[in-house]
């Protein structure tokens, strides 16, 4: 076998093992859930693949829109746009309820949206942020957790249907026991998609205006 063959196929080899490391653990809400183990970590990783009744521009702008994060990601009490880069790209704050007696979690963290094959695919990329950035809210009884990585890939199927996958791994720090927070974590998939799912249904749903630059109708179509 000639080198270069050789070399795509342990590339091909390598792909589907880095694909086949996600595992199938439930299905909700109309959601596929999957787990993977991250190395060295106790924090197991998830993801949710679903279906959603409307256009990919819906769907996108509901998930860039912070001014209404609260009515579809849970326990979510607060959410600040720290830094605007671009229409964009951004650097966000949000901090998240915990139950009583823990404290509330924070997170900083970076957000860009890259639109792909001729406005049929989006990908919304978050990472961590500058844990020192100058504009963070103040909030006493807090504990700054850490956002890894997350991602939501966003592909029109037809004028009015959409596939959303999301993903997330992050770790909220402090003394919760890494078996609770993957708890949790493992309903995110499910209620994140349905969430959005519900804004980006709405009857007369106002795309944000972000977005109708890039993904207006007449481009997609």
């Amino acid at each position: 076998m000639k080198p270069f063959a050789l070399i795509c196929m342990f590339i091909s080899i390598f792909v589907t093992a880095q694909a086949s490391d996600w595992e199938k653990v439930k299905d909700r809400k109309g959601v596929q859930v999957y787990s993977k183990e991250i190395p060295g970590s106790k924090i197991v990783a998830f993801r949710g693949i679903g279906t959603i009744d409307a256009p990919i521009e819906n769907v996108v702008s509901v998930i860039h829109d912070t001014s209404r994060i609260k009515e579809w990601m849970s326990d979510m009490a607060e959410t600040v746009v720290l830094e605007r880069k671009s229409e964009l790209e951004k650097v966000e704050y949000n901090r998240t309820t915990a139950p009583w007696p823990l404290w509330d979690r924070e997170f900083v963290y970076w957000v860009k949206v890259e639109i792909k094959n001729d406005a049929k695919e989006v990908h919304i990329n978050m990472g961590p942020g500058n844990n020192n950035h100058p504009n963070i809210p103040k909030r006493e009884k807090t504990v700054r957790g850490t956002l890894h990585s997350s991602k939501y890939i966003v592909k029109s199927l037809g004028p009015n249907k959409t596939e959303l996958l999301v993903e997330i791994n992050a770790d909220p720090s402090g003394s919760v026991p890494k078996w609770v927070v993957n708890l949790f974590q493992s309903v995110w998939p499910s209620d994140t998609i349905d969430g959005i799912r519900k804004l980006a249904t709405e009857p007369n749903y106002q795309v944000h205006a972000d977005i109708h630059k890039y993904l207006s109708n007449s481009k997609i179509n």
